[in-house]
């Protein structure tokens, strides 16, 4: 889609040029949602490709991913093989779309937009991420990937401000994860997304929720739990009213459907 408002396109190859942020403006990444919307509060493009934040480190603390990096590199890359844990980072980009958005689409990105259906968010909150977050004049800070989305299209994010690398640590890549989604209809929106991702060494189970919820939930265990435990700790920690209802389904239905998906994953441990 053409965006005929925009008045200005800018390119920085370093991020302390972008000085005078103002309403209208927008970081730019791989553009696979900012061209299928209508944009019309939005005067100025701010493209993030010259920066090189595309980089996959590998490291014996752990993984670094550039915001910019696209998920088809991601999904391509050769990861130790005891990091068992990039089998969520990989479901991530197999459940999002085509090839055609995923050779463009940034995992920034998708983090960014903050919607509740994201394939990614769930995955980070997981696997215990934290995000890298840049400002053109201040220092970098850092957030938990559990606290960095505050509703629906909502982010901890101020004006100017910009993810700049995803962390997550290498004891949570030796996790072993599995993936469950459910949608209404084939390659739709997901109503229920559920990563679950469980420690060899010490029974411990972590749940990644989406889809279900307008932000990404995360329900601990120190054991792996049975159905009950899994139906009192929805009831307390996450009940009812926390779930979505829309065209798509039930509060009552994602709840539901949610408790199914967190029994059906341990099945796979």
């Amino acid at each position: 889609m053409d965006l005929h408002n925009i008045q200005t396109y800018l390119r920085p190859q370093s991020l302390d040029t972008v000085e005078n942020w103002s309403q209208g403006w927008t970081w730019l990444a791989g553009g696979t949602w900012i061209f299928t919307q209508k944009q019309p509060d939005l005067k100025v493009l701010v493209d993030l490709e010259k920066l090189d934040w595309s980089e996959i480190e590998v490291t014996p603390e752990g993984l670094n991913i550039g915001a910019t990096c696209k998920m088809a590199k991601l999904r391509q890359w050769n990861f130790p093989e005891n990091w068992t844990g990039v089998k969520a980072l990989f479901c991530a980009v197999d459940e999002l779309a085509s090839f055609k958005v995923t050779n463009m689409a940034t995992v920034g990105g998708n983090i960014c937009l903050a919607i509740p259906a994201s394939t990614f968010a769930p995955v980070m909150v997981a696997l215990d991420a934290s995000y890298e977050i840049w400002h053109p004049q201040a220092s970098p800070r850092f957030v938990p990937a559990r606290d960095f989305q505050t509703g629906v299209q909502q982010t901890v994010l101020q004006p100017s401000e910009v993810l700049r690398k995803i962390w997550i640590p290498q004891a949570s890549l030796a996790w072993h994860i599995s993936y469950q989604r459910v949608c209404v209809a084939t390659a739709g929106i997901a109503i229920s997304l559920v990563v679950a991702a469980y420690n060899p060494q010490t029974s411990q189970v972590r749940f990644g929720l989406g889809a279900c919820v307008p932000t990404p939930r995360v329900v601990e265990f120190s054991h792996i739990p049975t159905a009950d435990e899994i139906g009192e700790i929805l009831d307390t920690q996450l009940p009812l009213d926390c779930f979505i209802e829309d065209y798509a389904a039930s509060a009552a239905y994602r709840q539901h459907i949610t408790k199914v998906l967190m029994q059906r994953s341990l099945l796979e441990f």
